[in-house]
């Protein structure tokens, strides 16, 4: 069988080809009497219909004997022919040379790659067979395939634990250490915590979770816990990805400011399946979105720049300070009603011992002169200096009311000690003489009077001392 024709179709010449399979191209319809056709030993390609050797393919007839080998005219020009048709073979080729293309030309087509499955030839085909076509079985298999491969990669990329180093400049490591051992437990619950860097303005959280976890955190100061002595709540809003969440910004919802201390934390996160992930509109779907995970989680943690030794030791101080400066104002009170006690006692014991002493109301002198220079300046000085601070809080609403009526408190004392003296000097120097009734009715007076005085004067001090252990505790 002797392959020397050659087809020219489109851009490209394939061959060679015997006059048999040439035939069976007529046959089936791939080419026609305007098909360009050309062997060795032609000088220009030629229709196949005006080819004396092939003509007989489109006219049904015997083929002629082989014509001697001439020179033939030149091809007429076609209207559709393009313009880089490539030349003909030279007449000293055994067999055609490979045709050299442009770099931008594709090559020939071997015949083996244009035959079907069953081993059928399939020379030419409409362009629009060549095509992809989304709803060829082969193209949909292979994209199952390939969807198949790139779950299973984004699978074991992203759900698969790795080795995991949290790696965080301007933190001390002995935080650094607890968030790097949460972060690496391998335990099916969930857990997290979190801690401060050293420059006081980033929080950082780590989860033994993988993924993308869209986190929102409620951090609430525990009493006795902290620098301040205001209770402090924060809200935390973002995302912990592959086991570390960074957060600059913080929402204070109670207290005046941020306070370094132990915290409350309440945890409650999201995490987003890494194929919702990837194609987010999946979400939107109820079975993608049943693949997402929520967290809920509550834990404590200190959050401080510096070493837990360290803080101990501010706290313990801050509280100290603290709670003398709590303690100090119920102790100035405590003070100025122990100050009245302690001049009741001295006004009571003097009139007694006077009076037992004494045979006249004249000689009760000697009582009034004491009580004047000794106990009276004391008692108008801390009357005096009540009724300043009373008057100073007095026009305040937002003063506290006990500070009001403790200043009141203080002043009705010292008054009503200044008037047990004073009545009692009057009462004793309407008598010219004493007897024994009388002087006892004298005493009997005093000491129920100075028994209701130190009774309120005793009160107030049981108050105040167990106001001042209880701060203190």
């Amino acid at each position: 069988m002797n392959k020397e024709w050659f087809i020219f179709k489109g851009t490209h010449h394939l061959g060679p080809f015997s006059i048999e399979e040439m035939e069976e191209f007529v046959s089936v319809g791939e080419i026609n009497a305007q098909s360009l056709v050309w062997r060795e030993g032609a000088e220009k390609w030629e229709a196949l219909g005006k080819t004396r050797e092939l003509q007989f393919l489109v006219n049904k007839t015997a083929p002629p004997p082989p014509a001697p080998k001439a020179s033939l005219p030149d091809l007429p020009s076609l209207p559709d022919l393009p313009d880089d048709l490539p030349p003909p073979m030279p007449k000293t080729a055994k067999r055609p040379a490979p045709v050299e293309m442009d770099e931008d030309e594709p090559p020939p087509i071997p015949l083996d790659a244009i035959l079907n499955p069953d081993g059928k030839k399939r020379v030419f085909k409409k362009e629009e067979s060549d095509r992809f076509s989304i709803t060829d079985p082969k193209v949909i298999l292979g994209l199952i395939v390939s969807i198949f491969i790139l779950v299973v990669g984004w699978f074991y990329t992203n759900e698969q634990s790795s080795a995991i180093q949290i790696r965080i400049k301007g933190m001390m490591p002995v935080y650094l250490e607890k968030l790097q051992e949460v972060a690496t437990q391998k335990t099916p619950s969930f857990a997290m915590t979190m801690a401060l860097s050293l420059d006081g303005k980033t929080l950082y959280a780590s989860s033994n979770k993988e993924g993308e976890i869209v986190s929102i955190i409620k951090m609430q100061s525990l009493p006795k816990r902290t620098l301040g002595t205001d209770d402090v709540e924060i809200m935390v809003r973002g995302v912990i990805r592959n086991h570390l969440g960074e957060f600059s910004r913080m929402q204070l919802t109670k207290g005046p400011q941020f306070v370094p201390g132990e915290y409350n934390i309440d945890f409650t996160g999201r995490r987003i399946h890494f194929l919702n992930r990837k194609f987010r509109f999946l979400n939107d779907i109820g079975f993608f979105k049943k693949l997402n995970t929520t967290f809920t989680y509550h834990t404590s943690a200190l959050i401080y720049a510096g070493t837990p030794r360290e803080f101990e030791t501010k706290l313990a101080q801050y509280r100290e300070r603290i709670v003398e400066e709590k303690i100090k104002p119920f102790a100035d009170k405590l003070e100025r009603f122990q100050t009245f006690q302690s001049l009741l006692t001295k006004t009571m014991e003097n009139y007694i011992l006077t009076l037992e002493s004494v045979k006249r109301a004249k000689d009760m002198d000697g009582f009034e002169r004491g009580y004047v220079k000794e106990v009276s300046p004391i008692i108008q000085s801390l009357v005096v200096a009540a009724n300043e601070n009373s008057k100073k809080f007095e026009g305040d609403e937002e003063a506290p009311k006990n500070k009001i009526a403790s200043f009141k408190t203080q002043m009705m004392m010292g008054k009503q000690i200044g008037e047990l003296a004073s009545d009692m000097i009057v009462e004793t120097k309407k008598l010219n003489k004493f007897n024994s009734a009388e002087k006892n009715a004298l005493r009997a007076k005093f000491e129920g009077r100075y028994k209701n005085i130190k009774s309120q004067i005793d009160a107030n001090i049981t108050l105040l001392s167990a106001e001042i252990d209880k701060i203190g505790n």
